[in-house]
């Protein structure tokens, strides 16, 4: 009887070894890796001033789905139409694989502050007539939204830095799998909402009354360096966006209208204005329709370094996934003329960040597919090592891995000024 016992208890070890090995691996995807071609700042992968817990690197796996795993017809209602059409199309998109890990809790110092300014300013932000949004200093202005209208201002009000400097490789790639590369950081500061960088919660003073202003600045190709694009939004729904190009090539500034914010971004991007960081419109501009809340699988805490395989479609193609608690709201525009019929967009339910975008043409077929991938650091703040915009019926994508990224460096408006981004960024 002891030795039945004893056989039992070391196979009951030996099996539980087995599952657990099975659990913590993460299977390679052949090709996978960070193939930049020039030898530049870019060259690697760089965590920049972000602190990662070293538990990211290798997370359990419990499932995986797609790409020489399981079916990802099992978790079909887990993910958005677009993300199951690409995963169903290895042929035409490449390989891509869903790693589904446990989900790590929010946290660090600055997820706290953001907690408190929810907290303190609870109640003091309110929606007007026109639909923009009023008395916001900072946290979560809707913490239990009821309407559409709150979940889209809690996106732009979302979890996030007060400034940063978001060194990217993009990779271009077409239907026939030909890759172009272009290098190119993505500057921002905030003027409200801020949690560390003084003045804070609102930058002050702000002559201008703006609420953001954007950089994309290139340094590669060798044609390209030195373009600068500038983007400044303000606190008033009838004041457009402010849109500046630099060109070195013709040594001027010159400004974009309004009615270019659906132009794609210069070296044929599949990135526009409209849906940079997923979604980039005036909220007054939409009907914003809310359709529930549910758990989907997203990258909330994936692997903190980017990969991409040469010649296939999409950055990260076997990330860590998690299942995650989201609001999906419908956005409807108000412009007759608008080019799109209606974009769907997919929010955390806690930080309000988005994971996935979709923008439906005006015969309402799927059009540009955006999808995020988080990692956090050990301050809280979530970085989006991993970015793609997708052009669903040319089949054609534009991915972004994150190096060196730097958060709450402490930029101020002058920093954003044409003048001194051409010195940050010189040209050829």
């Amino acid at each position: 009887m002891k030795k039945w016992f004893n056989f039992l208890v070391c196979l009951t070890v030996a099996l539980g070894f087995i599952s657990l090995g099975n659990a913590e691996m993460r299977e390679p995807m052949e090709g996978a890796g960070w193939h930049y071609p020039w030898k530049d700042t870019y060259s690697e992968w760089k965590p920049g001033n972000m602190k990662f817990d070293e538990k990211l690197f290798d997370q359990d796996v419990t499932a995986a789905y797609g790409w020489e795993a399981e079916d990802v017809d099992k978790i079909k209602d887990l993910i958005p139409p677009s993300l199951y059409t690409i995963m169903k199309s290895p042929d035409a998109w490449g390989p891509r694989r869903i790693n589904v890990t446990a989900y790590m809790e929010n946290g660090g110092s600055l997820w706290k502050r953001f907690v408190k300014a929810t907290e303190q300013y609870k109640g003091t932000a309110k929606i007007d007539k026109v639909g923009w949004l009023r008395g916001y200093k900072a946290g979560c202005p809707f913490p239990e939204p009821k309407t559409g209208a709150e979940v889209l201002w809690n996106f732009k009000k979302h979890f996030s830095e007060d400034d940063r400097i978001l060194g990217t490789v993009t990779i271009i790639t077409n239907r026939g799998g030909q890759v172009r590369y272009q290098t190119s950081d993505g500057n921002l500061m905030y003027f409200d909402g801020r949690l560390q960088i003084s003045p804070k919660p609102l930058y002050e003073p702000n002559p201008k009354d703006e609420l953001r202003i954007d950089v994309y600045a290139n340094a590669h190709p060798y044609e390209m360096r030195g373009t600068l694009s500038v983007i400044t939004q303000f606190n008033n729904p009838d004041k457009d966006d402010s849109f500046w190009l630099y060109l070195p090539a013709l040594r001027r500034v010159r400004r974009l209208s309004a009615a270019q914010r659906t132009d794609r971004l210069p070296g044929g991007q599949d990135l526009m204005w409209e849906n940079f960081d997923v979604f980039n419109g005036n909220p007054t501009n939409y009907t914003a329709k809310l359709l529930g809340q549910k758990e989907m699988l997203a990258v909330h805490n994936g692997y903190p370094k980017g990969e991409w395989i040469n010649g296939k479609h999409l950055a990260g193609p076997n990330d860590y996934y998690q299942k995650v608690n989201v609001h999906i709201l419908e956005l409807t525009p108000k412009d007759p003329d608008f080019p799109f019929s209606k974009m769907m967009l997919y929010v955390d339910s806690n930080t309000w960040m988005p994971y996935y975008g979709e923008w439906y043409d005006k015969e309402g077929k799927l059009y540009i597919f955006s999808i995020f991938q988080y990692v956090p650091g050990k301050n809280g703040i979530f970085c989006p090592v991993v970015m793609n915009h997708v052009d669903m019926q040319a089949i054609h994508s534009t991915g972004y891995c994150v190096t060196n990224p730097k958060y709450n460096v402490g930029l101020t408006p002058a920093y954003f000024k044409v003048d001194n981004l051409k010195k940050e960024y010189p040209s050829r």
